[in-house]
């Protein structure tokens, strides 16, 4: 994104240079084979349009200074803010992992909720541990939208190498966060397939 943002800008970059260099290049050639037509409209024309050269040079300047200033500032803290976003969602994830996983394993562990006499303990069992799952992933999905938006902001707004070095920080910061909860996963999937085991024994 960051990129896409760049390109627009160097070709607008690019655009105004080459409207000048035209000036610059083609008023003294023409001048040089009709000089009769440089008359003091021309003259205030050519330096009405060196005034407004010099003010963009300078303004430009001015501006990327300051948008260069206001990045120091802000992209390194809205970098941490998505660090703490992904780390906040990869614990809401293992929650919800761990809510269902409890309810699955549940009648395991109490034997006794298979009893008909506890259907109904049983079945308010479950629709708390659905709605608790359901509670955790919504506050997952808002979570995904609210770093999807820092993404953009810090895409809109970095230049060059970094936005390469702080787009491959997060890329890694996920998959260590991914590669943890698999593992943790994979963990809880061998504990329960043990226990169910040993239960049938």
């Amino acid at each position: 994104m960051g990129i896409f943002v760049s390109l627009k800008k160097n070709g607008l970059l690019l655009g105004r240079w080459a409207l000048a260099i035209i000036v610059f290049v083609g008023a003294p050639i023409y001048l040089g084979c009709r000089p009769q037509d440089y008359t003091p409209l021309v003259q205030i024309l050519l330096s009405l349009f060196l005034f407004l050269l010099a003010y963009w040079i300078g303004y430009r300047q001015e501006s990327e200074l300051a948008a260069q200033r206001a990045n120091d500032r802000w992209l390194p803290q809205a970098e941490s803010v998505i660090f703490r976003l992904l780390t906040l969602h990869a614990n809401v994830q293992r929650f919800s992992y761990a809510t269902k996983s409890d309810c699955q394993t549940s009648e395991c562990e109490l034997p006794e909720l298979k009893d008909e006499k506890m259907h109904a303990v049983r079945i308010k069992m479950e629709a708390e541990c659905k709605a608790s799952s359901r509670r955790l992933d919504d506050i997952a999905f808002q979570l995904d939208d609210a770093i999807e938006d820092w993404r953009r902001f810090i895409g809109a707004n970095c230049a060059g190498d970094e936005c390469g070095r702080i787009f491959e920080a997060i890329e890694q910061r996920e998959a260590a966060l991914l590669n943890e909860l698999l593992r943790l996963q994979s963990q809880n999937e061998k504990q329960e397939g043990e226990a169910n085991a040993h239960t049938g024994k």
